[in-house]
């Protein structure tokens, strides 16, 4: 059964371009591992600088927690980290889980 989940992020004032770039140019390896792992698509909307998420997958749970084991997502992770604010552990950045009102 295919999950639907919304998250929100936040980027560092003056990162828009640069995140955008790094979208523009995303790894084809982070693309198969996100596929490996059942993430089937994954869209960014961005409104200043908030950044809404979108993903389409089996198993969100799963799928996040074998994507964070992997090196391809690490590596992207750890770039990533320049643009985003960071949670209040500094374990990544800090998203927020949105609630689902409507799917049709």
């Amino acid at each position: 059964m295919t999950e639907f989940v919304g998250l929100r992020t936040r980027l560092k004032p003056g990162m828009e371009e640069a995140y955008e770039k790094a979208h523009a140019e995303i790894w084809p390896e982070l693309l198969a591992a996100q596929r490996e792992v059942g993430i089937t698509r994954w869209l960014i909307f961005r409104a200043g600088l908030e950044l809404f998420h979108a993903v389409e997958c089996e198993d969100f749970e799963r799928a996040t927690a074998a994507l964070a084991q992997h090196p391809v997502d690490q590596r992207w992770q750890e770039e990533m980290a320049q643009y985003v604010v960071a949670a209040d552990d500094h374990l990544g950045a800090a998203t927020e889980r949105l609630h689902l009102v409507y799917a049709g």
